[in-house]
């Protein structure tokens, strides 16, 4: 399968959907507008109309309206609401999770001066949980929903429902069906028939996943039948998706795919980049299950490309940067805070007491070198943020130019009728995108994942280019891969190098020696190959340096500062361009 599991979170708390966003509307209009009960009412019906028509983009001029209306007013609950209702149009009716953080942050800002509006902090915190989870950053969304669970009654339901999307998001299905189980029992459901309906659909693909098709059918239609019964478009579109891969399981291929189209142009009307990818990631199944291989890796295509937009490490360091410039705003109002306040006892003392002026003096020394070690350790906390995020950034990625050529080597084999080899590349070529996404993700990875990794990544390779070269991987000194730890994908834009660069003529016929020993506290992994090597055009050479080696050397010298170690990168050029050596030293990290 494709796609994973396609859970939508909703926005509204349980007992939020029972006044039409019309009733609202109409009540708006003999409300008189410089009043807090109008601000409450704007707000109330900015959220119904987001449910009722998520492409209606005029919602947010009518939001920044109420804003200077609460502005004016000074009512704070009113401008927290508003920035909140900000952020839901940014993230849901815009795909714009920047600029959701942005508003949001706002609003935590104007909680934490007014400690009275703390009961709207768990809101606004699992809608920031959800943009990580729309990132695919699920840990990170689990502890902030594992928190407001523990915190706030109030949103109790959504916190159940949304740890259980994230666990099935990890593939941990009983614990998803477990927490589905809790939200669908919990007294805040009671006349939420869109979380109800939202519930239902979910737990129907992690039945499904499961290999419970009779509950997985179960679920779906009791979801659709809500859908259709109370008319809730905003589900709509997730419920179907799901519903499709609930009857590919069970092989009714008509029914899946009817739903999965119908869920893509739903997708597509409300403009939802997120729900578009997942309708593309069902549609590229069904197909293949029909065995129309040519319109599958047409859907395959469109999926990697929303995949690709909406996943990249660009928006997930970019998500990263926004939190840490809000945590470090946060801490530096609270150091003015205390600085102030210092500030006042100090004068205070002065005014009341010129006989401890020179106790005062002695004071404000030590309180200025406790100010600067504040500063210092702050300053080291927001850089150690820094390196963290770009570590993230900096973790090596397929080549596009692989990934493309690869998909054509299929469309050729599908072409030329030769199923069983477009097949056979098919499934090798999903397993690699698998391990890549998956490795990319870990700062460390068993040295037997990485040596998979690239037997895989060379066999395709070998496919794609046949008969131009050979390769093999040694383990030298006994060495256990099981329980030794390596960064992720550090060899591969080497190997890529050397069979683009050094095997790049069909007349080349090349071998690639990789070569995995232990020296002293050192682990040396090195990628050897008789190509052409890089000093063809020394020119070129030195205008161009080569991405990969920029990233490796980031790699090291971050891992050189975290483990106190002096790991480095060799290029060595062989005489008479016969080829290229690469040795990479690691300090040697075991599991346990």
């Amino acid at each position: 399968m494709i796609r994973a599991l396609q859970c939508y979170f909703l926005l509204m708390c349980a007992n939020c959907y029972t006044q039409t966003h019309d009733s609202l509307y109409h009540k708006l209009i003999k409300l008189p507008p410089n009043d807090t009960v109008t601000i409450n009412a704007r707000n109330d019906y900015i959220k119904q109309a987001l449910f009722s028509n998520p492409a209606d983009t005029t919602l947010f001029q009518f939001t920044e309206e109420t804003l200077k209306l609460a502005n004016k007013l000074s009512y704070k609950k009113g401008i927290l609401l508003a920035y909140e209702r900000m952020g839901l149009l940014q993230q849901y009716s815009f795909s714009n999770p920047f600029k959701a953080l942005e508003f949001y942050h706002k609003a935590l800002g104007i909680i934490e001066n007014n400690r009275s509006l703390n009961v709207f902090k768990g809101g606004v915190l699992g809608n920031i949980a959800i943009i990580y989870y729309e990132q695919e950053e699920y840990q990170k969304a689990l502890t902030i929903f594992n928190d407001i669970l523990h915190t706030s009654k109030t949103t109790e339901l959504r916190s159940l429902a949304n740890i259980a999307n994230i666990y099935g998001s990890l593939q941990k299905q009983d614990s998803a069906i477990y927490y589905y189980k809790k939200a669908l029992n919990h007294p805040q459901l009671e006349g939420n028939v869109m979380y109800e309906a939202n519930l239902w659909s979910n737990m129907s693909l992690m039945y499904q996943q499961s290999n419970n098709l009779k509950e997985a059918k179960r679920a779906i239609e009791k979801s659709l039948q809500l859908i259709d019964a109370h008319k809730i478009e905003f589900v709509r579109p997730t419920a179907y998706t799901n519903a499709a891969m609930v009857y590919l399981a069970n092989k009714e291929y008509d029914q899946a795919k009817k739903y999965a189209l119908e869920a893509l142009q739903f997708s597509q009307d409300l403009g939802n980049l997120f729900m578009q990818k997942s309708a593309w990631g069902t549609l590229a199944d069904v197909y293949e299950a029909e065995k129309d291989y040519l319109k599958s890796l047409d859907a395959y295509k469109k999926y990697a490309v929303f995949k690709d937009s909406l996943n990249n490490q660009n928006r997930r360091v970019e998500i990263n940067r926004q939190q840490m410039q809000f945590d470090f705003e946060k801490k530096e109002a609270l150091g003015k805070m205390e600085l102030n306040r210092q500030s006042t006892i100090k004068r205070a003392t002065v005014i009341g007491a010129s006989g401890f002026v020179l106790i005062s003096f002695i004071g404000f020394i030590m309180y200025k070198r406790r100010r600067d070690a504040v500063g210092k350790q702050k300053e080291a906390e927001f850089n150690a943020l820094v390196s963290e995020t770009e570590l993230k950034a900096l973790r090596a990625q397929m080549n596009p130019h692989f990934i493309f050529n690869s998909l054509n080597s299929i469309g050729d084999y599908i072409l030329k009728h030769d199923k069983d080899k477009a097949q056979e590349y098919l499934i090798q070529f999903a397993q690699l995108m698998r391990m890549v996404l998956e490795n990319s993700e870990q700062e460390q990875v068993l040295l037997s994942e990485e040596l998979k990794f690239m037997e895989l990544y060379l066999q395709v390779e070998s496919k794609r280019l046949p008969n131009r070269f050979t390769y093999s991987i040694i383990l030298m000194d006994n060495l256990d891969s099981e329980n030794i730890l390596v960064p992720p994908l550090l060899l591969q834009p080497f190997i890529e190098n050397s069979i683009w660069h050094g095997f790049n003529t069909e007349n080349t016929k090349g071998h690639i020696l990789i070569t995995i020993k232990k020296e002293k506290d050192m682990l040396l992994c090195s990628v050897d190959d008789n190509g052409t090597g890089r000093n063809l055009n020394s020119t070129r050479k030195d205008q161009n340096k080569s991405f990969g080696i920029a990233i490796t050397e980031n790699r090291l010298k971050i891992l050189n500062q975290r483990k106190l170690k002096k790991g480095k990168l060799c290029i060595i050029e062989k005489p008479n361009h016969s080829g290229t050596y690469i040795e990479i030293s690691l300090p040697l990290e075991f599991c346990f």
